[in-house]
């Protein structure tokens, strides 16, 4: 039984046991025998400042996918895959962002619709006033449908600031189209909320299998014709490297 080490480090100066005995038996039939004290190890100044695909964290690594969709992939080296992820995300918030611009313009412009073809006074109202006048032409209807078909709901007092008339139906019609227009939009908006929620979850998987494929890569490669070689990266720090320790046992 004879077992050869050997451990490649990328860093500096070469290293030999003290102690070692070598046994050179014939060659028909022999047995080969090393005994040493220790493995020896050389030093080579190669220095990177890049992961390998080994040395990546996955905590990290899905950590920075919930913060950022694309970033875990990028991390994890998987940079084709990062720039999908990243574009759906900035999609995602320009479509936001549109939306909410959107439903706020519709709704100055519903408001003052209101104001022009209806006489509404537009002070302290709330959404569930804009919703009745769209359905009703004056207060004196709201109120009269109100007994025969929602006599639980509050009827409003004979003021001006609860007064409407639509100047015809037509416009209340168009004023309808407006408001649901900008109700649609701000709806939009939280569907994209929902969107970067469900971005983060996906890319948080997608994030979780390429960091476990490239160490399941790793690990089928550690054990190579009967030698097993153990990879130790060393990507951070103030003197990242790499060390490579090549082991058979026969």
């Amino acid at each position: 039984m004879c077992l050869l080490g050997a451990v490649v480090s990328y860093g500096g100066d070469v290293v030999l046991p003290q102690s070692t005995h070598l046994v050179m038996p014939p060659v028909i039939g022999s047995t080969i025998a090393a005994e040493q004290n220790k493995p020896a190890t050389i030093d080579m100044s190669y220095k990177s400042g890049k992961s390998r695909s080994g040395a990546v964290s996955l905590k990290k690594a899905m950590l920075l996918s919930v913060l950022l969709p694309g970033a875990g992939q990028y991390y994890s080296g998987a940079k084709l895959r990062g720039q999908v992820f990243m574009g759906i995300e900035a999609a995602v918030w320009l479509g936001f962002a549109a939306y909410r611009v959107y439903g706020g313009w519709r709704k100055d412009d519903y408001k003052a619709y209101a104001a022009a073809h209806a006489g509404v006074d537009n002070s302290g109202k709330n959404t569930d006033f804009y919703d009745w006048i769209g359905f009703y032409d004056s207060r004196e209807e709201f109120n009269t449908l109100g007994r025969l078909y929602y006599p639980e709901r509050s009827y409003l007092s004979d003021t001006r600031a609860n007064s409407w008339q639509w100047d015809s139906s037509a416009n209340r019609l168009r004023y309808k189209n407006i408001k649901d227009a900008s109700k649609a939009a701000f709806r939009n908006a939280s569907f994209m909320i929902g969107l970067a929620i469900a971005n983060r979850v996906i890319a948080s998987i997608d994030t979780y299998r390429t960091v476990k494929a490239a160490q399941n890569k790793l690990a089928s490669l550690s054990n190579i014709n009967g030698y097993q070689v153990a990879f130790s990266p060393r990507p951070f720090g103030a003197n990242p490297g790499m060390s490579i320790s090549v082991k058979r046992t026969f």
